[in-house]
Protein backbone atom coordinates (compact mmCIF):
# COMPACT_ATOMS: atom_id res chain seq x y z
CA UNK A 1 0.00 0.00 0.00
CA UNK A 2 3.08 2.56 0.95
CA UNK A 3 4.45 1.56 -2.34
CA UNK A 4 0.94 2.35 -4.18
CA UNK A 5 0.67 5.83 -2.72
CA UNK A 6 4.06 6.63 -3.35
CA UNK A 7 3.62 5.59 -7.39
CA UNK A 8 0.19 7.92 -6.92
CA UNK A 9 1.62 10.71 -5.12
CA UNK A 10 4.68 11.07 -7.86
CA UNK A 11 3.12 10.74 -10.84
CA UNK A 12 -0.06 13.50 -9.74
CA UNK A 13 3.24 15.34 -9.40
CA UNK A 14 4.40 14.88 -13.28
CA UNK A 15 3.40 18.45 -15.11
CA UNK A 16 1.75 16.43 -17.95
CA UNK A 17 -0.98 15.38 -15.47
CA UNK A 18 -1.32 18.76 -14.07
CA UNK A 19 -1.51 20.32 -17.40
CA UNK A 20 -4.70 18.07 -18.15
CA UNK A 21 -6.18 18.37 -14.91
CA UNK A 22 -6.37 21.88 -15.83
CA UNK A 23 -7.71 22.07 -19.10
CA UNK A 24 -10.29 19.67 -17.86
CA UNK A 25 -10.97 22.08 -15.09
CA UNK A 26 -10.65 25.23 -17.77
CA UNK A 27 -13.37 23.32 -20.19
CA UNK A 28 -16.04 22.33 -17.14
CA UNK A 29 -15.62 26.31 -15.43
CA UNK A 30 -16.03 27.66 -19.47
CA UNK A 31 -19.05 25.25 -20.29
CA UNK A 32 -20.86 25.94 -16.82
CA UNK A 33 -20.52 29.89 -17.77
CA UNK A 34 -22.08 29.20 -20.66
CA UNK A 35 -25.11 27.67 -19.56
CA UNK A 36 -25.59 30.40 -16.60
CA UNK A 37 -25.44 33.08 -18.95
CA UNK A 38 -27.45 30.96 -21.90
CA UNK A 39 -30.09 30.73 -19.04
CA UNK A 40 -30.15 34.27 -17.94
CA UNK A 41 -30.62 35.64 -21.67
CA UNK A 42 -34.16 35.79 -22.06
CA UNK A 43 -34.75 37.91 -19.38
CA UNK A 44 -31.78 39.59 -17.95
CA UNK A 45 -31.31 37.29 -14.39
CA UNK A 46 -27.33 36.64 -13.60
CA UNK A 47 -26.43 38.93 -17.02
CA UNK A 48 -25.12 41.60 -14.23
CA UNK A 49 -22.09 39.72 -14.74
CA UNK A 50 -22.36 39.57 -18.16
CA UNK A 51 -22.63 43.95 -18.43
CA UNK A 52 -19.47 44.05 -15.24
CA UNK A 53 -17.38 41.98 -18.51
CA UNK A 54 -18.47 44.57 -20.79
CA UNK A 55 -19.02 47.87 -19.32
CA UNK A 56 -17.96 49.99 -22.33
CA UNK A 57 -21.03 48.24 -23.75
CA UNK A 58 -23.88 48.90 -20.90
CA UNK A 59 -22.90 51.98 -20.54
CA UNK A 60 -24.06 52.43 -24.31
CA UNK A 61 -27.51 51.03 -23.62
CA UNK A 62 -29.44 53.77 -22.46
CA UNK A 63 -32.65 52.39 -19.85
CA UNK A 64 -35.68 54.41 -20.85
CA UNK A 65 -37.68 55.35 -17.56
CA UNK A 66 -40.97 54.20 -19.32
CA UNK A 67 -39.86 50.65 -19.43
CA UNK A 68 -39.70 49.93 -15.58
CA UNK A 69 -43.48 49.61 -15.95
CA UNK A 70 -43.91 46.06 -14.01
CA UNK A 71 -47.18 45.25 -16.23
CA UNK A 72 -44.52 44.79 -19.09
CA UNK A 73 -44.17 40.67 -19.50
CA UNK A 74 -41.27 39.17 -21.34
CA UNK A 75 -43.30 37.87 -24.47
CA UNK A 76 -44.78 41.56 -25.13
CA UNK A 77 -41.69 43.50 -24.42
CA UNK A 78 -39.49 43.80 -27.01
CA UNK A 79 -36.26 45.76 -25.07
CA UNK A 80 -35.91 42.47 -22.87
CA UNK A 81 -34.29 41.30 -25.72
CA UNK A 82 -31.08 43.13 -24.73
CA UNK A 83 -29.14 41.13 -22.19
CA UNK A 84 -27.65 44.68 -20.81
CA UNK A 85 -30.86 46.98 -21.39
CA UNK A 86 -32.64 43.67 -18.81
CA UNK A 87 -29.40 43.88 -16.27
CA UNK A 88 -29.78 47.42 -15.95
CA UNK A 89 -33.21 47.22 -15.37
CA UNK A 90 -32.96 44.87 -12.96
CA UNK A 91 -30.03 45.88 -10.77
CA UNK A 92 -32.33 49.41 -10.63
CA UNK A 93 -35.22 47.24 -9.40
CA UNK A 94 -35.87 47.18 -5.62
CA UNK A 95 -34.61 44.16 -3.66
CA UNK A 96 -37.77 42.18 -3.29
CA UNK A 97 -39.77 43.87 -6.14
CA UNK A 98 -43.60 43.33 -7.02
CA UNK A 99 -44.72 39.99 -7.77
CA UNK A 100 -45.43 41.09 -11.44
CA UNK A 101 -42.12 42.13 -11.74
CA UNK A 102 -40.52 39.16 -10.95
CA UNK A 103 -42.55 36.98 -12.95
CA UNK A 104 -41.52 39.47 -15.64
CA UNK A 105 -38.05 38.80 -14.97
CA UNK A 106 -38.48 34.97 -14.60
CA UNK A 107 -36.03 33.16 -16.78
CA UNK A 108 -35.22 29.73 -15.93
CA UNK A 109 -38.55 27.00 -17.23
CA UNK A 110 -40.58 25.90 -14.72
CA UNK A 111 -39.91 23.07 -12.27
CA UNK A 112 -42.02 20.55 -13.54
CA UNK A 113 -40.36 20.87 -16.83
CA UNK A 114 -36.81 20.76 -15.97
CA UNK A 115 -37.82 17.53 -13.80
CA UNK A 116 -39.68 15.78 -16.56
CA UNK A 117 -36.72 16.64 -18.76
CA UNK A 118 -34.12 15.21 -16.58
CA UNK A 119 -34.86 11.89 -18.61
CA UNK A 120 -33.82 13.29 -21.64
CA UNK A 121 -30.69 14.30 -19.98
CA UNK A 122 -29.69 10.47 -19.28
CA UNK A 123 -31.32 10.07 -23.26
CA UNK A 124 -28.27 12.20 -24.36
CA UNK A 125 -25.49 10.31 -22.37
CA UNK A 126 -26.46 6.99 -22.74
CA UNK A 127 -26.53 8.48 -26.62
CA UNK A 128 -22.72 9.95 -26.73
CA UNK A 129 -20.82 8.14 -24.01
CA UNK A 130 -20.48 5.23 -26.54
CA UNK A 131 -18.69 7.35 -28.71
CA UNK A 132 -15.39 7.16 -26.12
CA UNK A 133 -15.98 3.77 -25.01
CA UNK A 134 -15.87 2.42 -28.15
CA UNK A 135 -12.48 3.71 -28.80
CA UNK A 136 -11.27 1.03 -26.00
CA UNK A 137 -13.94 -1.12 -25.43
CA UNK A 138 -13.32 -2.82 -29.32
CA UNK A 139 -9.82 -3.90 -28.09
CA UNK A 140 -10.77 -4.85 -24.67
CA UNK A 141 -13.56 -6.91 -25.87
CA UNK A 142 -11.40 -8.49 -28.98
CA UNK A 143 -13.87 -6.88 -31.18
CA UNK A 144 -11.36 -5.66 -34.16
CA UNK A 145 -12.22 -8.48 -36.32
CA UNK A 146 -16.17 -8.50 -35.41
CA UNK A 147 -17.34 -4.79 -37.40
CA UNK A 148 -20.95 -6.61 -37.21
CA UNK A 149 -20.98 -7.11 -33.27
CA UNK A 150 -19.42 -3.20 -32.54
CA UNK A 151 -22.43 -2.40 -35.05
CA UNK A 152 -24.58 -4.30 -33.02
CA UNK A 153 -23.72 -3.06 -29.34
CA UNK A 154 -23.86 0.70 -30.86
CA UNK A 155 -27.23 -0.42 -32.53
CA UNK A 156 -28.67 -2.22 -29.48
CA UNK A 157 -29.93 1.28 -27.69
CA UNK A 158 -31.36 2.05 -30.90
CA UNK A 159 -33.18 -1.20 -31.19
CA UNK A 160 -34.68 -0.98 -27.97
CA UNK A 161 -35.74 2.55 -28.22
CA UNK A 162 -38.14 0.94 -31.43
CA UNK A 163 -39.93 -1.28 -29.00
CA UNK A 164 -40.09 1.49 -26.03
CA UNK A 165 -41.80 3.50 -29.07
CA UNK A 166 -44.01 0.58 -30.06
CA UNK A 167 -45.35 -0.35 -26.64
CA UNK A 168 -45.67 3.38 -24.64
CA UNK A 169 -48.80 4.28 -26.34
CA UNK A 170 -51.11 1.91 -24.61
CA UNK A 171 -49.54 3.19 -21.28
CA UNK A 172 -49.78 7.00 -21.95
CA UNK A 173 -53.10 6.07 -22.49
CA UNK A 174 -54.27 4.27 -19.76
CA UNK A 175 -51.90 5.02 -17.04
CA UNK A 176 -50.45 8.40 -17.76
CA UNK A 177 -47.41 10.54 -18.71
CA UNK A 178 -45.76 10.15 -15.19
CA UNK A 179 -45.70 6.53 -14.42
CA UNK A 180 -43.73 6.33 -18.07
CA UNK A 181 -41.16 8.37 -16.81
CA UNK A 182 -40.83 6.80 -12.92
CA UNK A 183 -40.89 3.33 -14.98
CA UNK A 184 -38.10 4.35 -17.59
CA UNK A 185 -35.93 5.67 -14.37
CA UNK A 186 -35.67 2.60 -12.80
CA UNK A 187 -34.87 1.21 -16.35
CA UNK A 188 -31.93 3.84 -16.95
CA UNK A 189 -30.47 2.73 -13.48
CA UNK A 190 -30.70 -0.83 -13.49
CA UNK A 191 -28.87 -0.09 -17.87
CA UNK A 192 -26.50 1.70 -16.29
CA UNK A 193 -25.22 -1.57 -13.00
CA UNK A 194 -25.59 -4.02 -16.09
CA UNK A 195 -23.33 -1.75 -18.92
CA UNK A 196 -20.96 -0.77 -16.33
CA UNK A 197 -20.34 -5.08 -14.70
CA UNK A 198 -20.38 -6.11 -18.51
CA UNK A 199 -17.76 -9.17 -18.65
CA UNK A 200 -18.58 -9.83 -22.35
CA UNK A 201 -20.07 -7.85 -25.54
CA UNK A 202 -23.78 -9.92 -25.24
CA UNK A 203 -24.33 -8.25 -21.92
CA UNK A 204 -23.42 -4.93 -22.81
CA UNK A 205 -25.58 -5.65 -25.90
CA UNK A 206 -28.62 -6.67 -23.20
CA UNK A 207 -27.54 -3.47 -21.11
CA UNK A 208 -28.18 -0.96 -23.88
CA UNK A 209 -31.14 -2.42 -25.32
CA UNK A 210 -32.77 -1.55 -21.83
CA UNK A 211 -31.11 1.87 -21.75
CA UNK A 212 -33.00 2.30 -25.77
CA UNK A 213 -36.29 1.26 -24.10
CA UNK A 214 -36.67 3.68 -21.84
CA UNK A 215 -34.86 6.06 -24.46
CA UNK A 216 -37.94 5.46 -26.77
CA UNK A 217 -40.74 6.04 -23.78
CA UNK A 218 -39.32 9.06 -22.49
CA UNK A 219 -38.98 10.23 -26.22
CA UNK A 220 -42.37 9.93 -27.10
CA UNK A 221 -43.74 10.85 -23.30
CA UNK A 222 -41.73 14.04 -22.21
CA UNK A 223 -41.92 16.19 -25.44
CA UNK A 224 -45.84 15.00 -25.22
CA UNK A 225 -46.01 16.13 -21.54
CA UNK A 226 -43.83 19.50 -21.95
CA UNK A 227 -46.20 20.55 -24.65
CA UNK A 228 -49.87 19.41 -22.88
CA UNK A 229 -48.49 21.44 -19.41
CA UNK A 230 -46.88 24.55 -20.86
CA UNK A 231 -48.36 28.02 -21.83
CA UNK A 232 -49.58 28.91 -25.11
CA UNK A 233 -47.25 31.74 -25.37
CA UNK A 234 -44.23 30.09 -23.92
CA UNK A 235 -44.40 26.40 -25.52
CA UNK A 236 -41.96 27.02 -28.15
CA UNK A 237 -39.52 27.73 -25.46
CA UNK A 238 -40.00 25.30 -22.96
CA UNK A 239 -40.32 22.17 -25.82
CA UNK A 240 -36.87 23.21 -26.57
CA UNK A 241 -36.08 22.60 -23.17
CA UNK A 242 -35.81 17.98 -23.73
CA UNK A 243 -33.39 18.60 -26.49
CA UNK A 244 -31.39 20.89 -24.52
CA UNK A 245 -31.00 18.06 -21.73
CA UNK A 246 -30.27 15.39 -24.63
CA UNK A 247 -26.94 17.60 -25.75
CA UNK A 248 -26.20 18.46 -22.26
CA UNK A 249 -26.30 14.91 -21.60
CA UNK A 250 -24.25 14.15 -24.72
CA UNK A 251 -21.45 16.88 -23.60
CA UNK A 252 -21.32 15.74 -20.13
CA UNK A 253 -20.79 11.78 -21.48
CA UNK A 254 -18.00 13.57 -23.51
CA UNK A 255 -16.06 15.25 -20.48
CA UNK A 256 -17.47 12.21 -18.07
CA UNK A 257 -15.10 10.10 -20.88
CA UNK A 258 -12.33 12.85 -22.12
CA UNK A 259 -11.42 12.64 -17.98
CA UNK A 260 -11.82 9.00 -17.35
CA UNK A 261 -9.26 8.91 -20.50
CA UNK A 262 -6.88 11.28 -18.85
CA UNK A 263 -7.19 10.25 -15.68
CA UNK A 264 -7.20 6.69 -15.22
CA UNK A 265 -6.74 5.47 -18.66
CA UNK A 266 -9.69 3.85 -21.15
CA UNK A 267 -11.84 2.53 -18.45
CA UNK A 268 -14.94 2.17 -20.73
CA UNK A 269 -17.29 0.07 -17.82
CA UNK A 270 -16.66 3.43 -15.83
CA UNK A 271 -17.41 5.59 -18.44
CA UNK A 272 -20.53 3.48 -19.31
CA UNK A 273 -21.76 2.81 -15.45
CA UNK A 274 -21.43 6.67 -14.70
CA UNK A 275 -25.11 6.73 -15.87
CA UNK A 276 -26.20 5.49 -12.69
CA UNK A 277 -25.65 9.18 -10.64
CA UNK A 278 -27.93 10.77 -13.33
CA UNK A 279 -30.65 7.80 -13.07
CA UNK A 280 -31.42 8.66 -9.21
CA UNK A 281 -31.92 12.06 -9.63
CA UNK A 282 -34.03 11.25 -12.52
CA UNK A 283 -35.98 8.81 -9.64
CA UNK A 284 -36.42 11.52 -7.47
CA UNK A 285 -37.41 14.17 -9.95
CA UNK A 286 -40.22 12.21 -11.53
CA UNK A 287 -41.82 10.57 -7.50
CA UNK A 288 -43.78 14.10 -7.52
CA UNK A 289 -44.13 15.27 -10.78
CA UNK A 290 -47.85 16.78 -11.42
CA UNK A 291 -50.03 14.62 -14.10
CA UNK A 292 -50.33 16.35 -17.10
CA UNK A 293 -54.05 18.53 -16.86
CA UNK A 294 -55.31 17.59 -20.45
CA UNK A 295 -54.69 13.80 -19.70
CA UNK A 296 -56.62 14.17 -16.48
CA UNK A 297 -59.58 15.76 -18.01
CA UNK A 298 -59.42 13.21 -21.02
CA UNK A 299 -60.07 10.71 -18.39
CA UNK A 300 -62.70 12.34 -16.67
CA UNK A 301 -60.68 13.77 -13.51
CA UNK A 302 -62.11 17.61 -14.49
CA UNK A 303 -61.43 18.10 -10.74
CA UNK A 304 -58.13 16.82 -9.98
CA UNK A 305 -57.40 18.26 -13.96
CA UNK A 306 -57.85 21.84 -12.76
CA UNK A 307 -56.06 20.75 -9.02
CA UNK A 308 -53.01 19.92 -11.13
CA UNK A 309 -53.81 22.83 -13.34
CA UNK A 310 -53.31 25.42 -10.86
CA UNK A 311 -50.21 23.81 -9.30
CA UNK A 312 -48.38 24.17 -12.56
CA UNK A 313 -49.46 27.67 -12.98
CA UNK A 314 -49.10 29.01 -9.62
CA UNK A 315 -52.40 30.93 -9.35
CA UNK A 316 -55.88 30.03 -8.59
CA UNK A 317 -57.44 31.39 -11.94
CA UNK A 318 -57.28 29.03 -14.38
CA UNK A 319 -61.21 29.21 -15.15
CA UNK A 320 -60.49 30.09 -18.97
CA UNK A 321 -57.49 27.49 -19.85
CA UNK A 322 -59.44 24.90 -17.75
CA UNK A 323 -62.82 25.86 -19.88
CA UNK A 324 -60.71 25.30 -23.16
CA UNK A 325 -59.51 22.39 -22.14
CA UNK A 326 -62.84 20.70 -21.35
CA UNK A 327 -64.74 22.12 -24.63
CA UNK A 328 -61.66 20.44 -26.66
CA UNK A 329 -62.21 17.53 -24.48
CA UNK A 330 -65.79 17.14 -25.59
CA UNK A 331 -65.56 17.62 -28.94
CA UNK A 332 -62.76 14.68 -29.32
CA UNK A 333 -65.57 12.84 -27.20
CA UNK A 334 -68.56 13.47 -29.22
CA UNK A 335 -66.10 12.45 -32.40
CA UNK A 336 -64.73 9.22 -30.61
CA UNK A 337 -68.62 7.81 -30.17
CA UNK A 338 -69.35 9.34 -33.66
CA UNK A 339 -66.86 6.89 -35.02
CA UNK A 340 -68.00 4.10 -32.53
CA UNK A 341 -64.37 4.27 -30.84
CA UNK A 342 -64.55 3.49 -26.84
CA UNK A 343 -61.36 4.69 -26.01
CA UNK A 344 -60.60 8.26 -25.31
CA UNK A 345 -57.59 8.49 -27.70
CA UNK A 346 -57.82 6.91 -30.86
CA UNK A 347 -55.46 3.92 -32.33
CA UNK A 348 -53.28 4.75 -35.79
CA UNK A 349 -56.29 2.93 -37.89
CA UNK A 350 -58.53 5.92 -36.88
CA UNK A 351 -55.47 8.18 -37.41
CA UNK A 352 -54.56 7.54 -41.03
CA UNK A 353 -58.66 7.79 -42.33
CA UNK A 354 -58.58 11.13 -40.86
CA UNK A 355 -57.30 13.54 -43.96
CA UNK A 356 -55.82 16.35 -41.77
CA UNK A 357 -54.69 14.13 -39.02
CA UNK A 358 -52.93 11.89 -41.41
CA UNK A 359 -51.64 14.71 -43.43
CA UNK A 360 -49.75 15.94 -40.38
CA UNK A 361 -48.31 12.21 -39.54
CA UNK A 362 -47.15 12.49 -43.36
CA UNK A 363 -45.49 15.58 -42.37
CA UNK A 364 -43.86 15.30 -39.23
CA UNK A 365 -42.87 11.20 -40.10
CA UNK A 366 -40.77 13.40 -43.40
CA UNK A 367 -39.15 15.52 -40.35
CA UNK A 368 -37.82 12.58 -38.34
CA UNK A 369 -36.78 11.04 -41.67
CA UNK A 370 -34.86 14.45 -42.89
CA UNK A 371 -33.48 14.97 -39.11
CA UNK A 372 -31.66 11.03 -39.74
CA UNK A 373 -30.65 11.10 -43.51
CA UNK A 374 -28.90 14.79 -42.69
CA UNK A 375 -26.71 12.54 -40.66
CA UNK A 376 -27.04 13.78 -37.37
CA UNK A 377 -26.39 10.32 -35.60
CA UNK A 378 -23.63 9.27 -37.66
CA UNK A 379 -21.72 12.83 -36.42
CA UNK A 380 -22.78 12.11 -32.96
CA UNK A 381 -21.47 8.36 -32.37
CA UNK A 382 -18.59 8.62 -34.81
CA UNK A 383 -17.57 12.39 -34.16
CA UNK A 384 -14.04 10.78 -32.16
CA UNK A 385 -13.59 8.59 -35.33
CA UNK A 386 -14.19 11.13 -37.85
CA UNK A 387 -11.97 14.05 -36.30
CA UNK A 388 -9.53 11.55 -35.01
CA UNK A 389 -9.47 10.80 -39.17
CA UNK A 390 -9.07 14.70 -39.93
CA UNK A 391 -5.83 14.45 -37.96
CA UNK A 392 -7.29 16.78 -35.14
CA UNK A 393 -4.14 15.59 -32.96
CA UNK A 394 -2.27 18.28 -35.28
CA UNK A 395 -4.60 21.27 -33.22
CA UNK A 396 -4.19 19.48 -29.64
CA UNK A 397 -0.41 18.40 -29.44
CA UNK A 398 0.78 20.59 -27.16
CA UNK A 399 -1.93 19.69 -24.84
CA UNK A 400 -3.10 15.88 -25.70
CA UNK A 401 -0.83 13.85 -28.18
CA UNK A 402 -1.96 10.46 -27.77
CA UNK A 403 -4.74 10.47 -30.75
CA UNK A 404 -7.88 8.98 -28.87
CA UNK A 405 -7.34 12.14 -26.15
CA UNK A 406 -7.37 14.50 -28.86
CA UNK A 407 -9.91 13.59 -30.87
CA UNK A 408 -12.04 13.61 -27.50
CA UNK A 409 -11.05 17.00 -26.78
CA UNK A 410 -11.74 18.33 -29.95
CA UNK A 411 -15.33 16.27 -29.82
CA UNK A 412 -15.96 18.69 -26.65
CA UNK A 413 -14.56 21.88 -27.96
CA UNK A 414 -16.86 21.09 -31.35
CA UNK A 415 -20.35 20.12 -29.29
CA UNK A 416 -19.88 22.82 -26.41
CA UNK A 417 -21.55 25.65 -28.78
CA UNK A 418 -24.54 23.55 -29.26
CA UNK A 419 -25.53 23.94 -25.70
CA UNK A 420 -26.11 27.88 -25.56
CA UNK A 421 -27.83 27.43 -28.86
CA UNK A 422 -30.36 25.40 -27.70
CA UNK A 423 -31.20 28.63 -25.03
CA UNK A 424 -31.20 30.71 -28.27
CA UNK A 425 -33.62 28.22 -30.09
CA UNK A 426 -35.69 28.88 -27.06
CA UNK A 427 -36.09 31.85 -27.24
CA UNK A 428 -36.68 31.79 -31.59
CA UNK A 429 -39.09 29.85 -31.42
CA UNK A 430 -42.08 31.67 -30.20
CA UNK A 431 -40.74 34.49 -32.60
CA UNK A 432 -39.75 33.42 -35.35
CA UNK A 433 -41.68 30.67 -35.95
CA UNK A 434 -41.05 26.33 -36.19
CA UNK A 435 -41.48 26.83 -39.91
CA UNK A 436 -39.05 29.63 -40.64
CA UNK A 437 -35.87 28.49 -38.02
CA UNK A 438 -36.21 25.37 -40.25
CA UNK A 439 -35.90 27.20 -43.73
CA UNK A 440 -33.30 29.86 -41.97
CA UNK A 441 -31.05 27.06 -40.57
CA UNK A 442 -31.35 23.75 -42.48
CA UNK A 443 -29.13 25.63 -45.64
CA UNK A 444 -26.52 26.04 -42.79
CA UNK A 445 -26.80 22.52 -41.80
CA UNK A 446 -25.89 21.52 -45.63
CA UNK A 447 -22.86 24.31 -45.84
CA UNK A 448 -21.42 23.07 -42.79
CA UNK A 449 -21.54 19.50 -44.61
CA UNK A 450 -19.75 20.81 -47.36
CA UNK A 451 -17.33 22.28 -45.13
CA UNK A 452 -16.38 19.27 -43.80
CA UNK A 453 -16.44 17.07 -46.69
CA UNK A 454 -13.65 19.95 -48.50
CA UNK A 455 -11.68 19.28 -45.27
CA UNK A 456 -10.69 15.78 -46.64
CA UNK A 457 -9.54 16.87 -49.51
CA UNK A 458 -6.55 18.59 -47.78
CA UNK A 459 -3.46 16.31 -46.92
CA UNK A 460 -3.77 14.46 -43.57
CA UNK A 461 -1.41 16.09 -40.89
CA UNK A 462 -2.50 19.82 -42.51
CA UNK A 463 -3.51 22.37 -39.15
CA UNK A 464 -5.80 23.78 -42.09
CA UNK A 465 -7.49 20.38 -42.46
CA UNK A 466 -7.82 19.96 -39.32
CA UNK A 467 -9.16 23.02 -38.22
CA UNK A 468 -12.05 23.13 -41.04
CA UNK A 469 -13.20 19.39 -39.28
CA UNK A 470 -13.78 20.83 -36.17
CA UNK A 471 -15.61 24.32 -36.72
CA UNK A 472 -17.52 22.33 -39.73
CA UNK A 473 -18.76 20.03 -36.67
CA UNK A 474 -19.28 22.70 -34.48
CA UNK A 475 -21.49 25.14 -37.08
CA UNK A 476 -23.39 21.72 -38.18
CA UNK A 477 -24.05 20.91 -34.42
CA UNK A 478 -25.38 25.09 -33.79
CA UNK A 479 -27.84 24.58 -36.96
CA UNK A 480 -28.86 21.50 -36.07
CA UNK A 481 -29.81 22.93 -32.00
CA UNK A 482 -31.87 25.86 -34.12
CA UNK A 483 -33.74 23.61 -36.47
CA UNK A 484 -34.39 20.01 -36.96
CA UNK A 485 -32.64 18.69 -33.57
CA UNK A 486 -35.72 20.45 -31.61
CA UNK A 487 -38.57 21.10 -34.34
CA UNK A 488 -39.62 17.57 -35.35
CA UNK A 489 -40.30 16.21 -32.03
CA UNK A 490 -42.57 19.80 -30.86
CA UNK A 491 -44.25 20.11 -34.60
CA UNK A 492 -45.10 16.00 -33.50
CA UNK A 493 -46.07 16.58 -29.88
CA UNK A 494 -48.95 20.07 -31.08
CA UNK A 495 -50.14 19.40 -34.92
CA UNK A 496 -52.57 16.73 -33.11
CA UNK A 497 -55.92 16.10 -32.06
CA UNK A 498 -55.78 15.66 -28.38
CA UNK A 499 -57.85 11.74 -29.37
CA UNK A 500 -55.22 11.34 -31.99
CA UNK A 501 -51.90 12.65 -29.88
CA UNK A 502 -50.86 9.58 -28.61
CA UNK A 503 -50.69 7.56 -31.64
CA UNK A 504 -49.27 10.60 -34.06
CA UNK A 505 -46.52 11.13 -31.04
CA UNK A 506 -45.39 7.47 -30.70
CA UNK A 507 -45.86 7.02 -34.90
CA UNK A 508 -43.68 10.37 -35.25
CA UNK A 509 -41.01 8.71 -32.61
CA UNK A 510 -40.92 5.29 -33.74
CA UNK A 511 -39.66 6.60 -36.95
CA UNK A 512 -37.21 8.91 -35.86
CA UNK A 513 -35.54 5.56 -33.88
CA UNK A 514 -35.76 3.72 -36.75
CA UNK A 515 -34.29 5.83 -39.17
CA UNK A 516 -31.81 6.07 -36.58
CA UNK A 517 -31.20 2.40 -36.48
CA UNK A 518 -30.94 2.03 -39.91
CA UNK A 519 -28.47 5.18 -40.31
CA UNK A 520 -26.30 3.74 -37.58
CA UNK A 521 -25.90 0.36 -39.19
CA UNK A 522 -25.49 1.26 -42.24
CA UNK A 523 -23.45 4.68 -42.16
CA UNK A 524 -20.11 2.22 -41.14
CA UNK A 525 -20.42 -0.15 -44.32
CA UNK A 526 -21.30 2.87 -46.31
CA UNK A 527 -17.78 4.80 -44.84
CA UNK A 528 -15.42 2.13 -45.35
CA UNK A 529 -16.99 1.35 -48.93
CA UNK A 530 -17.42 4.79 -50.58
CA UNK A 531 -15.51 7.11 -48.17
CA UNK A 532 -16.27 9.64 -45.28
CA UNK A 533 -16.39 12.66 -47.71
CA UNK A 534 -18.94 10.69 -49.91
CA UNK A 535 -20.84 10.41 -47.18
CA UNK A 536 -21.22 13.78 -45.96
CA UNK A 537 -22.35 15.17 -49.57
CA UNK A 538 -25.04 12.63 -49.38
CA UNK A 539 -26.04 14.54 -46.14
CA UNK A 540 -25.86 17.77 -47.58
CA UNK A 541 -28.15 16.49 -50.13
CA UNK A 542 -30.49 15.69 -47.47
CA UNK A 543 -30.55 18.97 -45.94
CA UNK A 544 -31.47 20.45 -49.32
CA UNK A 545 -34.43 18.67 -49.91
CA UNK A 546 -35.78 19.19 -46.57
CA UNK A 547 -35.31 22.97 -47.09
CA UNK A 548 -37.60 22.36 -50.20
CA UNK A 549 -39.97 19.79 -47.94
CA UNK A 550 -40.28 22.51 -45.93
CA UNK A 551 -41.58 25.27 -47.75
CA UNK A 552 -44.29 22.73 -49.16
CA UNK A 553 -45.59 20.55 -46.82
CA UNK A 554 -44.70 22.32 -42.73
CA UNK A 555 -47.59 24.13 -41.47
CA UNK A 556 -46.92 27.19 -38.63
CA UNK A 557 -48.13 27.00 -35.04
CA UNK A 558 -46.28 29.71 -33.52
CA UNK A 559 -48.67 31.75 -31.14
CA UNK A 560 -51.69 28.77 -31.07
CA UNK A 561 -52.92 26.87 -28.58
CA UNK A 562 -52.77 23.21 -29.24
CA UNK A 563 -56.88 23.41 -29.42
CA UNK A 564 -56.38 26.13 -32.09
CA UNK A 565 -53.79 23.81 -34.05
CA UNK A 566 -56.42 20.72 -33.66
CA UNK A 567 -59.14 22.74 -35.60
Amino acid sequence: QLRRRAGASSYLRRPRLVMKMKVIAHLLLASSLLITDAFSLPSGIGTSRLSSRLPSMAKSSPVPPSSYSSSSSYSSSSNLSNPLYTSQMVSSMPRGGTASASKSVSSLPPTYVLKSSTSSLLHGYDTGVIAGALLYLVPALSLQSSPFTVGLIVTSCTLGAILGSIVTPSYLESKGRVPVLRVSSVMFFLSALLSGYSPTAAYLVLARFLAGIAMGAVSATVPLYVSETSPTAERGRYATVPQLMISSGILMSYFVDLAILLLVGGRWRVMLGMAASPAVIMMLACWRLKESPRWLAMKGRAEEAEDNLRALRKRDDVSVEMAEIKASVAEQKAKAMSSSSSSDSAPLSELLKDKVASRRLFTVVVLQAFQQLSGINAIVYFTPLILREAGVSALTARVVSDPNGASMLSTILAYAPKIPSLFLAGVLMDRMGRKSLLRSFVPMMGASLVTLACAFKLPQGNVVRAGMAVAGVMAYGVAFCLSLGPIPSILSSEVFPPRFRDAGMSTSIFFQWTFNAALTLVFPWVRGRVGTEACLWGFAAMCGACWWFTGAFVEETKGKSLEEIAG
